[in-house]
């Protein structure tokens, strides 16, 4: 007879007093670190954001950080990823971002490693704010010697927090971030992020056929056949990263007259989605980014909620389409019962069963509305 092996997750899914026992250990450990490290002499003058992120929910940040910048008078530092660092610099003086390559996070990007800390410290901070909420930035701040750390993250990391909240979500994802400050800092619901809305009508429809992962993506082949028909009557391309797609169908597609453009990095991302008209995508960051470079977008959605995701600046030129089925998000459901497919989806009925003719009708008349030449 074979014996079942239980893991500690599994104990703790199970008995919900082990999980309280765990939380509360673990407050009382961080707390006793916080008392010790953040009487260290050293010096302590910056506000410090902790943003370890990807490309869309690198955007979702951005009010809360407004609302920051706009609360102190004195340097303000952005903590984050290489590749957010162009993002960033949309809005914030390039000098004063501070990148932590990813190779200084182990364990799939969720320890910080020594290294990792040593460049936290290098910014002197007074104030670390977390926008991250996860253990990647929990074990990044734990031992500073910051005087206050403010933020959300899980409850087992609360007691690193002079200010802490949980994770919550309101209205729109972006509403992580500013709840995340709320508790300190009070009600920022007024506050405004405005976006100017700058396209020219003859430039580049592109189409970005990727996203943060698989079960967010409509077909590539379909993303293919509605770029050749949009090429029939405007500039368009496909715009990926490199590859992503095999040799064989770029090459099927440069004898087109669809155009392919590979972007080696974000900035080139930025670049390339700067010149363009309309960009079409999936649920993705760079349907976030391109919306806060002021471009209309047109969004496909399958498992995840548009309420939630879709760009909230300018919703006039953000449009959508999603094919529902029984499992589809409700409107007060972020994602569909398998955690947006992350869990594993039996069929991807949403997405597989929306039909290239209707996305294109639909896009047709958007172009139309956006007043979009035709070449």
């Amino acid at each position: 007879m074979v014996k079942k092996i239980v893991s500690l997750t599994d104990l703790i899914n199970k008995y919900e007093f082990l999980e309280r026992f765990l939380i509360y250990i673990s407050f009382i450990l961080f707390k006793l670190i916080r008392l010790l490290t953040k009487t260290i002499i050293t010096k302590k003058d910056n506000i410090v954001i902790v943003a370890i992120h990807k490309i869309g929910d690198s955007v979702f940040t951005f009010k809360a950080i407004k609302f920051i910048k706009n609360k102190y008078q004195k340097d303000v530092l952005i903590v984050c990823l290489p590749d957010s660092k162009p993002i960033y610099e949309l809005i914030h003086p390039a000098e004063k971002i501070i990148e932590i390559p990813k190779q200084f996070f182990y364990f799939n990007d969720r320890i910080a490693s020594r290294r990792a800390r040593k460049i936290l410290r290098t910014t002197h901070p007074h104030t670390i704010i977390d926008l991250t909420g996860v253990m990647t930035s929990a074990s990044l701040i734990f031992n500073s010697s910051a005087k206050e750390i403010i933020g959300m993250n899980r409850e087992i990391f609360k007691g690193i927090f002079s200010s802490f909240s949980p994770i919550k979500i309101s209205k729109h994802s972006s509403d992580i971030y500013t709840n995340a400050i709320a508790n300190y800092y009070g009600n920022i619901d007024d506050l405004k992020f405005e976006i100017k809305i700058n396209y020219a009508s003859n430039d580049n429809i592109l189409i970005h056929p990727f996203a943060g992962w698989k079960s967010k993506e409509w077909n590539l082949n379909k993303y293919i056949d509605l770029g050749l028909r949009l090429a029939n009557k405007y500039n368009c391309a496909i715009i990926t990263p490199p590859n992503t797609i095999k040799e064989d169908i770029k090459e099927a597609i440069r004898k087109t007259n669809l155009n392919i453009i590979e972007t080696q990095n974000v900035r080139e991302l930025i670049l390339n989605i700067g010149k363009c008209s309309l960009i079409i995508g999936n649920d993705s960051g760079a349907i976030q980014l391109a919306a806060v470079l002021g471009k209309p977008t047109f969004s496909i959605y399958g498992p995840t909620n548009p309420r939630y995701h879709l760009p909230s600046f300018n919703e006039k030129y953000n449009k959508f389409i999603q094919f529902k089925v029984n499992c589809t998000p409700n409107k007060n459901q972020r994602l569909c019962f398998t955690n947006g497919g992350i869990d594993g989806c039996p069929s991807f009925e949403c997405l597989n069963l929306l039909p290239v003719d209707t996305v294109y009708s639909t896009l047709l008349n958007f172009i139309f509305e956006l007043g979009l030449e035709k070449k």
